[in-house]
């Protein structure tokens, strides 16, 4: 098998998905064990590098506090967008989460490698980061923000709804609601190999292994506790905006709780159907060794 709950034959003793049977301390792994796993999976992560031949417009050099930016999407860049922004000096205050927007759009466009001009030397001195979430509440995330119904903040991709549900749902179903749902969603993404556009791809596709280095790999379950710490190093009291949740716990917040609902749901309904999913960003779980929505510490690296 190649699903969920199979090994894989890339290294003696790997798992395909990870499961613990204990509840884990909520204490961020360091780099070493972070690059470690990494580099085991897609290589080495600190080649030969120039920071000022990345163009892509997820990327940014904040000069300032010198800090050179990876905005993987659904990784909760745009609230570390806007706290690198505070640190920067950018702005004064906290942006309404509402107003993602404003964020993404012409106040932080100066600073994207895009339109960035510097000298190699300058970009090049930066500490490098990037921002990983596991998949399974990554994808959770892409779809209550962009795809359905509820009312989550952030902007709407509607037709992208309007064609799985054109695709996928039957003339015969009664849904009243024109946009997907989840399960119309997951099996949209298994029958085309999965959704091109950049919130719903891998997150493998946006790291530039062979182009430069990340000195801080992030796990988004442990956020909080990190930005802390690298903010406390410029010298900043700076917090991110974080969750919209009340639990500080990542395993209780009820992003993670409604994924672990409805995938396994879907994996008592249609097995096969998560497995295919899974298929589709397995390098991801692998990158971190993220643990699968049926581990009690769902959805933390197991590191």
């Amino acid at each position: 098998s190649s699903g969920i709950n199979a090994e894989w034959p890339l290294r003696p003793g790997e798992k395909h998905m990870s499961n613990s049977s204990i509840l884990l301390p909520l204490v961020p792994p360091s780099q070493v064990v972070i690059k470690s796993q990494i580099t085991k999976v897609i290589g080495y992560l600190e080649p030969p590098y120039d920071l000022t031949t990345i163009t892509s417009d997820l990327s940014y050099f904040f000069p300032a506090i010198n800090i050179f930016f990876t905005g993987i999407p659904k990784t909760g860049c745009s609230n570390w967008e806007e706290a690198l922004l505070l640190a920067e000096g950018r702005i004064e205050h906290n942006h309404n989460p509402a107003r993602v927007a404003a964020v993404h759009g012409g106040v932080i466009h100066p600073y994207r490698m895009s339109n960035y001009n510097s000298s190699s030397q300058t970009v090049n001195s930066a500490t490098s980061i990037v921002v990983l979430r596991n998949p399974w509440t990554r994808a959770v995330s892409g779809y209550r923000q962009k795809l359905s119904s509820e009312d989550v903040q952030g902007g709407k991709m509607k037709f992208i709804s309007y064609r799985i549900v054109k695709d996928i749902r039957s003339p015969d179903d009664k849904n009243p609601d024109p946009l997907c749902t989840f399960e119309e969603y997951i099996r949209y993404c298994v029958k085309v190999g999965g959704l091109k556009d950049r919130h719903f791809a891998p997150q493998k596709i946006f790291l530039n292994i062979n182009k430069m280095r990340y000195d801080k790999v992030i796990p988004l379950e442990y956020a909080d506790l990190m930005a802390n710490d690298l903010f406390k190093e410029m010298g900043k009291n700076i917090t991110l905006f974080s969750s919209y949740d009340k639990s500080s716990d990542p395993r209780q917040q009820s992003s993670a709780l409604k994924a672990k609902k409805w995938l396994s749901d879907l994996q008592t309904k249609d097995p096969e159907l998560i497995d295919s999913f899974y298929d589709i960003f397995k390098e991801d779980f692998k990158l971190l060794n993220y643990s699968n929505f049926s581990d009690p510490n769902f959805p933390l690296p197991l590191l």
